[in-house]
């Protein structure tokens, strides 16, 4: 009982699975047939008439019968085709063959949608057609309003046009011809040929409206502005040479006559209606007449800076000179007297000579004024750096004249200091002196004696027939620096005397109960009387007393400097 409830169950099972899949495809086959349906009527609607009316002829017609071809199969055999696999696919899966069904379904799929995809290239194909044609006519208004444009302007201005007249009526001529032609096969309705003679007329007219653009104006330079301006230099060239103007370079009238030959040869330019080389060639005409008057112009504004600057010159240049004389003299008297190590003399009698030559290019050009032989922008730039050269001369003459000026005050100022130099060194000599010290240390008086002759020196360099400042100013810095030292090695050398000699009498009082300051006495005595090394006595006294007498050696130097104080402010 169990088994055949089994196989009971499973036959209901298999019964429902194959009834539900068969509810599947009939939904699918509904669908695919809906769709079919909706494609049948877009085909329907294909306008063809309306394109057929155009009269297409040609690759157009050729087009046109290609695309009704494919519209013909789609209606005729494609779409029919479709119902009989949507039958198939029922039958199949009535039968259980399901596999052959849902691979049925799918081809039919592919295939609507590569109808669809047909039927809007039939569509695309059909809307390229009637937009060409409407283009194409109304390329034909438009191009019909534009050469009668053109053919207005070349003969209402053909006299701005020039040479190039019979070229660009010619050019006209030529595109006429062709639009007749693109005319009729648009006419014709052979827009394939038509947009290949429209593609060429479109070039060409465009080239035809910038040469009408150009050439006016170019012509119009070559016929008056040029030879207007040409006429003008003449005059002005003529004008200034009458009021005796020269150039640096004598190729203003050649080259006046060679722009003239220029223009010429562009009018036969523009009468090969070569436009961009007549168009090339105005520039080049331009840019020489502009130098022409550049050059012109560079003469007249050089003139008005030769008749301000001339009396200018002059005078800076006598001026200088005159300041350069006397300069030589000065410095010859003081060669008498001091030695000139900046080369003062040199560098004066060299600005001499940058003087003379500025004289002789000054005079020459004076020269060229007077006989009316002058080029007044050489004599103009002359001008400008004899200015520039005469400032620089001055400046020099000034810092020569400031460098030596002082040269008597220094050798007074250095007396002065040499006669206290020498003041100083017999003060310190009778100060020492004054002490009556048994010696003095060696170092100290080679210290003194290198001071003392470097006073010696000084007086005596100070005292030649001719003296070198500069070496007598090193020589007072020196000294002025090793004076100080003397004085700082005396003040110390008279500061350790006397302060041991007040110590070794302190000391008297604790020698005979303290054996350390008898020994010490000694020693520091020996080192007073026979090294009158002061410094070293003062300090061997001075360490033994205060180990009896702690602060006595600075009770007796602090009262050893008041009373020094005292006595230097008395």
């Amino acid at each position: 009982m169990q088994v055949a409830i089994g196989i009971v169950v499973v036959a209901l099972v298999i019964y429902a699975a194959i009834k539900g899949f068969q509810l599947y495809i009939d939904k699918q086959v509904r669908q695919l047939t809906a769709q079919k349906q909706a494609l049948v009527e877009q085909a329907q609607a294909i306008d063809f008439e309306k394109i057929e009316g155009l009269a297409l002829t040609g690759g157009s017609l050729a087009k046109l019968e290609t695309l009704q071809n494919d519209g013909q199969v789609l209606r005729n055999d494609r779409l029919p085709a479709i119902d009989e696999r949507l039958t198939e696919i029922t039958a199949a899966a009535h039968s259980i063959k399901f596999m052959d069904a849902n691979q049925n379904i799918k081809k039919v799929t592919q295939s609507l949608t590569a109808i669809e995809t047909k039927i809007g290239t039939i569509t695309e194909g059909l809307q390229a057609l009637d937009n060409a044609d409407q283009a194409h006519r109304q390329a034909v208004a438009r191009l019909e309003k534009k050469y009668q444009d053109l053919r207005k302007t070349l003969l209402s201005q053909n006299f701005s046009f020039g040479p190039s007249i019979d070229r660009l009526e010619d050019q006209l001529a030529n595109l006429e011809s062709d639009f007749d032609k693109f005319s009729q096969l648009a006419k014709a309705g052979d827009h394939d040929a038509a947009e290949q003679v429209l593609d060429k007329l479109r070039h060409d007219t465009s080239a035809l409206e910038m040469d009408i653009d150009r050439v006016p104006p170019i012509y119009k330079d070559l016929v008056s502005g040029f030879p207007d301006q040409l006429s003008e230099l003449e005059t002005g060239y003529q004008q200034l040479t009458d009021q005796h103007f020269h150039f640096e370079v004598a190729k203003i009238e050649p080259e006046i006559h060679a722009l003239t030959k220029a223009i010429d040869d562009n009018i036969k330019l523009l009468g090969e209606l070569r436009v961009s080389d007549a168009e090339a060639g105005n520039h080049a005409i331009e840019k020489r007449i502009d130098h022409l008057y550049d050059v012109m112009q560079v003469e007249i504004d050089a003139k008005a800076v030769v008749d301000q600057k001339q009396d200018e010159i002059s005078q800076f240049l006598t001026h200088a000179t005159n300041q350069n004389q006397r300069l030589q003299v000065e410095l010859d008297r003081l060669a008498q007297s001091y030695a000139l190590n900046d080369h003062e003399v040199e560098r004066t009698r060299e600005l001499g000579e940058q003087l003379k030559n500025i004289q002789a290019v000054y005079q020459a050009d004076t020269t060229a004024l007077t006989t009316n032989q002058a080029v007044f922008s050489e004599i103009s730039g002359h001008y400008v750096d004899q200015d520039k050269q005469l400032t620089g001369i001055e400046a020099e003459q000034v810092a020569i004249n400031d460098a030596v000026a002082g040269l008597a005050a220094e050798e007074a100022k250095a007396h002065d200091t040499l006669q206290r130099f020498d003041f100083e060194i017999h003060a310190i000599k009778r100060q020492v002196e004054n002490l009556n010290l048994p010696g003095l240390p060696k170092d100290y008086l080679d210290y003194f004696m290198v001071v003392t002759k470097e006073i010696e020196r000084l007086d005596h360099d100070i005292n030649k027939l001719v003296i070198n400042m500069d070496d007598i100013t090193k020589q007072l810095i020196v000294i002025q620096a090793d004076m100080a030292t003397l004085k700082e090695k005396t003040t110390d050398l008279i500061d350790s005397a006397v302060l041991s000699e007040q110590l070794l009498q302190y000391a008297n009082r604790y020698k005979t109960n303290h054996e350390e300051v008898q020994e010490a006495s000694v020693e520091a005595q020996r080192l007073f009387n026979e090294e009158h090394d002061y410094a070293h006595s003062l300090e061997v006294i001075a360490t033994a007393v205060d180990k009896v007498d702690a602060g006595a050696y600075k009770r007796i130097e602090d009262s050893y400097y008041t009373q020094k104080q005292a006595e230097s402010q008395s």
